[in-house]
């Protein structure tokens, strides 16, 4: 059984793991060029692990991630056809 300090740190180490890819993803798409299919695939890739990590957070995803990944992919010149 796990101590409330080691379900924190594994929580914290989850968002950690999050914050880099989702950091990684807003890098790459302002640093290189990036063709819709490829921006929309990395973007699944990051929903992807964040459900892995956290299970049944879409509005999570939606609400946090979704916005930021918009907003780069827009600056980055790319059009996304996603409805979420």
């Amino acid at each position: 059984m796990q101590t409330t300090n080691e379900l924190v740190r594994e929580e914290n180490r989850r968002i950690r793991l999050i914050r880099i890819a989702s950091d990684l993803l807003v890098h790459v798409l302002m640093t290189r060029p990036v063709s819709q299919a490829e921006a929309e695939k990395d973007d699944k890739r990051v929903e992807k692990l964040v459900l892995k990590l956290f299970p049944g957070k879409e509005h999570v995803f939606d609400l946090i991630y979704l916005p930021r990944f918009r907003r780069a992919f827009r600056e980055a010149g790319v059009t996304t056809t996603s409805t979420r």
